[in-house]
């Protein structure tokens, strides 16, 4: 036998195990893929809250204002749901490449610009024009009590909304746990406080014509929640945007 003969079965084998391998890690990165597309198929209106001339709640000790950190949760957010194959447009702003305080309107703007001042009006009214099959309105609370801070949820009409406002919210006992009842708490001690969602008579809740629910998702006036929104690194808004990402997709894989 020739050493030509003699290895000839040997590289017939080689070629096959190294297509074999292609193969299987070809296999491998398609699943991989699919599974990371876990909201493909799926369109999200996110409504950050207030806007413009409307501040929303503010926080005087550290001079941020509740509009501004809602819209810095839903860039964030709509990253995180856009990775998961997500189609997301958003009420106010939607281009990631736009100053906290544009005012002018520009091609990657969604609906309104960043900085607009909105009615419940435009907000409903946009959503309803996408088609979307979920609203979520992205707030923060304020109190006169500086110590308050705990995370809730709303929703408009309890066969519409009420899940979806469940599924934001939360479960620390599932497996795994996902909402905003996540969220650790701003003074580092476990996780956030938490005040079970309830029926409120909002016209973005009331006139969507999909599943709807507004995210009061901190304290802004609590002074621990506002040294974290304004450190500079965006963590806590990460987690929030986070937070709520695990919610949506509870509910968009159940529903």
């Amino acid at each position: 036998m020739s050493h030509i003969d003699f290895f000839r079965p040997w590289a017939a084998m080689l070629a096959a195990i190294l297509v074999a391998g292609l193969l299987v890690g070809a296999n491998l990165a398609t699943g991989a893929n699919a599974q990371e597309l876990t909201l493909a198929g799926e369109t999200v209106v996110l409504d950050p809250g207030h806007g413009g001339s409307d501040w929303g709640a503010v926080n005087g000790t550290y001079k941020i204002k509740e509009k501004d950190q809602n819209l810095a949760v839903a860039y964030r957010l709509k990253t995180l749901l856009k990775a998961s194959g997500a189609t997301v447009y958003m009420t106010r702003g939607g281009d990631p490449n736009n100053p906290m305080e544009r005012i002018k309107k520009d091609d990657g703007d969604d609906a309104f610009p960043d900085d607009a001042t909105l009615s419940n009006n435009d907000r409903y009214t946009y959503a309803n024009s996408t088609g979307a099959d979920i609203l979520v309105s992205i707030h923060m609370n304020g109190s006169s009590n500086p110590d308050t801070d705990y995370t809730t949820t709303l929703f408009g009409k309890w066969q519409k909304d009420k899940a979806l406002a469940y599924a934001i919210f939360g479960d620390l006992e599932a497996n795994p746990p996902y909402g905003l009842v996540t969220l650790p708490a701003a003074n580092g001690e476990g996780t956030i406080d938490r005040r079970q969602p309830y029926l409120f008579a909002s016209g973005v809740l009331l006139k969507s014509d999909m599943p709807a629910t507004i995210a009061e998702t901190v304290f802004i006036t609590n002074n621990a929640e506002a040294a974290l929104l304004s450190d500079g690194t965006g963590s806590r808004q990460q987690q929030i945007a986070e937070a709520l990402g695990t919610g949506i997709e509870n509910y968009l894989s159940t529903h």
